[in-house]
């Protein structure tokens, strides 16, 4: 007989970003998903107690807070300015939603991902990168720095120390 203790199931700390790199429009699409519980761990950090998850300041919070965050640089090294798109809040998940110019011929993006990094050391963050029909994905861990996502022949993908 086989009998689950609630108080001894592992929990697990992990964020996902969809990254779609769009030539014909000349953007970049970002989605991060997180979940709800984490996002309330972090709220209940910053702010000392409970905050609604509908309260408009929380998403002026998740703002701030994914832009330190999560950040992509063109090969030049200059980080690429994120706009801000909005956020969608679920009863398991948040969605945050941003969008970024693409240069064109750009296929190659730097990225950083340290959501909730800050909160959970055992966070680890997966990002996937779509570029036409092809995807390619990185999982940032806790000692995770830069990495590089390319879609051309010149050039790979690695992590980049900084």
């Amino acid at each position: 007989m086989c009998v689950a203790n609630i108080g001894y199931a592992h929990r697990y700390y992990a964020s996902f970003s969809q990254v779609d790199m769009q030539p014909d429009k000349g953007t970049i699409e970002i989605t991060h998903r997180v979940f709800t519980h984490d996002i309330e761990d972090l709220l209940m950090r910053f702010n000392g107690g409970p905050v609604e998850l509908t309260d408009e300041k929380v998403e002026s919070f998740l703002k701030d807070y994914i832009i330190q965050s999560f950040a992509i640089y063109g090969t030049d090294g200059e980080q690429i300015p994120l706009n801000w798109i909005g956020v969608e809040v679920t009863f398991n998940d948040i969605y945050v939603f941003q969008e970024a110019p693409l240069s064109e011929g750009q296929d190659t993006l730097i990225l950083t991902n340290r959501i909730l990094m800050d909160l959970f050391q055992e966070q680890s963050n997966t990002v996937n990168v779509k570029h036409g029909r092809k995807v390619k994905s990185h999982t940032f861990q806790y000692d995770s720095k830069l990495y590089q996502i390319s879609f051309s022949g010149r050039s790979g993908d690695y992590p980049i120390d900084q």
